[in-house]
């Protein structure tokens, strides 16, 4: 049995996987799911649960891991300080830098310069390894210039938002 905990958001998931035969016993919380997993490729799988089958990816940057199952990403990454602020494991994101987290196609801009942002908001879709990941502002505050637009190619690493914390 493998233990696992990790940040979705703000919020902390304890997983818990353990092998029965050739498929999985899968707890997050108190919610039990009896799962089979087929990879074809790296980064692709199917995953099938609850009598239901998704083709699924899965793609790492670092500490956090990238999935997308039915048309939903999930960031998923190890879990951080309490005090994000003065200890954060994303300073650029901190300092109103956000930047693409892998190379890929910008699908969608909804930031606009001199807008105002809330904490969580989506300003930047991108799609990388046939995921679609979704890019939010890490606090409230304003958009002070926005660095890319819909259909260019990114990198990782490159600048396509800063925000002003307010």
């Amino acid at each position: 049995m493998k233990q696992f905990s990790y940040q979705i958001g703000d919020e902390l998931k304890t997983v818990t996987v353990e092998q029965v035969g050739d498929r999985f016993r899968v707890s997050i919380g108190d919610r039990v799911y009896d799962v089979a997993v087929r990879q074809h490729q790296p980064g692709e799988f199917d995953l099938e649960m609850e009598g239901q089958q998704w083709r699924g990816h899965v793609a790492s940057d670092g500490s956090r891991r990238y999935v997308a199952i039915a048309g939903e990403t999930w960031v998923l990454e190890k879990p951080r300080p309490r005090q994000q602020k003065q200890h954060g494991s994303h300073p650029a994101a901190d300092s109103g830098v956000l930047e693409a987290t892998m190379p890929g196609l910008v699908r969608e801009v909804l930031a606009v310069e001199e807008a105002a942002v809330k904490r969580g908001d989506t300003l930047v879709v991108l799609e990388a390894m046939k995921m679609e990941l979704r890019l939010t502002a890490p606090f409230t505050g304003e958009v002070r210039r926005v660095h890319c637009a819909a259909g260019q190619v990114v990198e990782r690493g490159q600048v396509l938002v800063e925000l002003e914390e307010g």
